[in-house]
């Protein structure tokens, strides 16, 4: 069974199109530089777009040539192209035939090793079932025709026991962020990543008890200042108000002498009536004797 091509594909067997494109070449260069070179102004919009629409009629006149040739020399390959098409159809049938049959088989292999994989998974997984669904112990590479039940039942077994191990050390961690580092080691199964987030929760625990502590230190000597200062103004205030009642003794002290004084002098008081004889002058300058030293007088009846 051989496709022999008849006809001759050989360089120069098939005619070339004949045009006169050095003619047009250079004319149409020289018309668009021409267009190019024209300064339009703003008032020239209508020109602008009558000779735009010069140009495309032109480009547009060669594009429908151009699609007319395409068509004429592609007709004759769109027709073997079809006959071949119809010729194979019978054998892509059958070839679809036998892909249905080898994916229906590779998908009665996978199945079938799928129900195995799941046979060791409930074999080993014991109390890790909650951890790891049997989904996430799944590997493309376990379809593989070279690996064995054997290999397989070796695996997870393995998987489990390193599992155990791993979970048994994250047990050692501090009760109040285990879950935390647990949910870490369930995204990826990595106990080294478990353990940094562990470590992570420690150091911001502590950073934050540290901060509570620096904070409550901060408030106590704020506290203290205060208490401080508020009994440096009481003991000041008790200070001012001894040193007022010192001050304020000597004051009673004198003016109750005063007043002793007083009471004394007024007890010696003398009434005496005479009558004074002098000139007007010396009589009002008595008068301002008597009451600048405060010695009552009086008209003697």
């Amino acid at each position: 069974m051989e496709l022999r091509i008849t006809t001759k594909m050989e360089p120069g067997t098939l005619p070339e199109i004949q045009w006169n494109s050095s003619e047009l070449k250079e004319e149409i260069q020289k018309k668009a530089q021409e267009y190019a070179s024209i300064a339009y102004t703003d008032s020239q919009t209508a020109e602008m777009r009558k000779d735009r629409a010069t140009l495309n009629r032109l480009v547009k006149a060669f594009e429908e040539e151009r699609k007319q040739v395409k068509k004429f020399y592609a007709a004759p390959y769109e027709k073997f192209e079809a006959q071949v098409k119809e010729v194979l159809e019978p054998v892509r049938s059958a070839v679809k035939v036998i892909d249905d049959g080898l994916y229906e088989i590779e998908q009665k292999y996978r199945s079938e090793k799928t129900e195995k994989m799941r046979e060791y998974y409930d074999l080993y997984v014991g109390d890790l079932r909650s951890v790891i669904p049997f989904e996430k112990t799944v590997k493309e590479s376990m379809y593989k025709k070279s690996i064995t039940d054997k290999h397989l039942e070796t695996a997870y077994h393995s998987l489990f026991n390193r599992m155990s191990e791993e979970m048994e050390a994250l047990e050692e961690l501090p009760e109040r962020f285990r879950d935390k580092a647990v949910l870490k080691y369930i995204e990826n199964y990595s106990l080294s990543e478990a353990l940094r987030e562990g470590k992570r929760l420690e150091e911001m625990e502590k950073a934050l008890e540290e901060r509570k502590r620096k904070a409550a230190e901060e408030k106590a000597k704020k506290e203290e200042a205060s208490r401080k200062a508020v009994q440096q103004e009481e003991t000041s205030a008790t200070a001012e108000n001894k040193e007022d009642s010192k001050a304020e003794v000597p004051k009673t002290t004198a003016e109750t002498q005063e007043a002793e004084n007083t009471t004394e002098v007024q007890e010696e008081i003398w009434t005496l009536d005479f009558r004074v004889r002098g000139t007007k002058k010396q009589i009002m300058d008595l008068r301002e004797y008597l009451i600048r030293n405060n010695i009552q007088f009086g008209k003697v009846e």
